[in-house]
């Protein structure tokens, strides 16, 4: 599908139009192979760049099409989605955007809410004309979504420690795990994310000028304080599996060592009544009540030897 989308001077806002001109946006989602011939021959993008873009294991990168003359930025962003159980799962996918001499086109396997924002005119200055500056704007929505991601993943993190402090649930480990496998992506992504924006500050193949700089580098700063908060809520994670690991190793000790010592008190009884069940000589056999006493005597040795494991604290 393509959406094509121009900045209306008139009324200040973005608009939806069907023919590709210059100085527009063509957002690309999942498209037709017709839709893709379309794109190479009015939009002048080469077929490699567009199959770069629909690739969903692209890693991110920038290149150069001297041929075409366009620019493709592969930039992971975030995205939330819900598990069969209804958890909130994280992970990161790439939104590839080429800038050419005329146009400015995003890629994407998927509708992307963070696309349908400067689609539906809510982000504000956004004039595809300014190609470099509304890439430049793109990048940093998708940055900015980290922040937001990460602080939704602190939280549900400290609501998982609050209830596994009361009690240890696989449900809850479970979900913790998840939140885990989130971050290592957005740790991951984060970096290579900054790479092509090093790259994209240190040899300026967009020629950006002094406001475009200035954005970058707010860019610039967003991964960094993202990946920040990303290292920082990994490491509390790694920290708090750890100590229930330990917690739920001392526990099942603690039972261990409780039944153990039960098992052991409980056959106190079997050893005494076995000796006395002998076809042998024994004393106090013979009497009327030896049975008691049999009794008594398996009651003083398992209440000593309980009185000695309660002071040397196995239960």
């Amino acid at each position: 599908m393509l959406s094509i989308y121009k900045f209306d001077d008139t009324v200040g806002t973005m608009k939806s139009q069907d023919k590709i001109e210059a100085n527009v946006w063509i957002n690309v989602v999942d498209p037709t192979p017709e839709e893709l011939a379309k794109l190479q021959k009015k939009a002048r993008v080469s077929e490699d760049f567009l199959l770069y873009g629909m690739d969903p294991d692209e890693g991110a990168r920038y290149e150069y099409d001297e041929d075409s003359d366009a620019h493709l930025i592969i930039y992971d962003m975030p995205v939330a989605a819900l598990d069969p159980k209804g958890r909130a799962t994280y992970q990161t996918v790439p939104l590839a955007i080429i800038l050419t001499s005329t146009a400015l086109i995003t890629i994407d396997a998927k509708p992307q809410t963070l696309l349908a924002l400067f689609a539906e005119g809510k982000v504000a200055n956004f004039n595809p004309k300014l190609r470099n500056k509304a890439a430049l704007m793109m990048l940093y929505k998708a940055t900015v979504a980290y922040l937001a991601y990460l602080r939704d993943i602190n939280k549900a993190r400290e609501a998982l420690e609050n209830k596994l402090q009361t009690n240890l649930k696989n449900e809850e480990l479970y979900a913790l795990m998840g939140i885990q496998r989130g971050l290592v992506y957005f740790m991951m992504s984060l970096k290579t994310d900054r790479n092509v924006l090093l790259q994209l500050q240190r040899t300026n193949p967009l020629r950006l000028n002094e406001e475009d700089l200035d954005l970058l580098d707010d860019i610039l700063i967003e991964n960094q304080q993202g990946t920040e908060m990303a290292q920082i809520s990994n490491s509390i994670i790694n920290e708090t599996a750890d100590t229930y690991s330990s917690i739920i190793s001392n526990n099942m000790n603690g039972v261990m060592k409780f039944l153990t010592a039960y098992s052991i008190i409980l056959t106190i009884p079997t050893l005494v009544f076995s000796f006395y069940g002998m076809n042998v000589e024994l004393p106090l056999a013979n009497m009327h009540v030896s049975w008691i006493i049999t009794i008594v005597i398996s009651l003083v040795i398992a209440i000593l030897l309980g009185f000695q494991f309660w002071h040397r604290k196995y239960f």
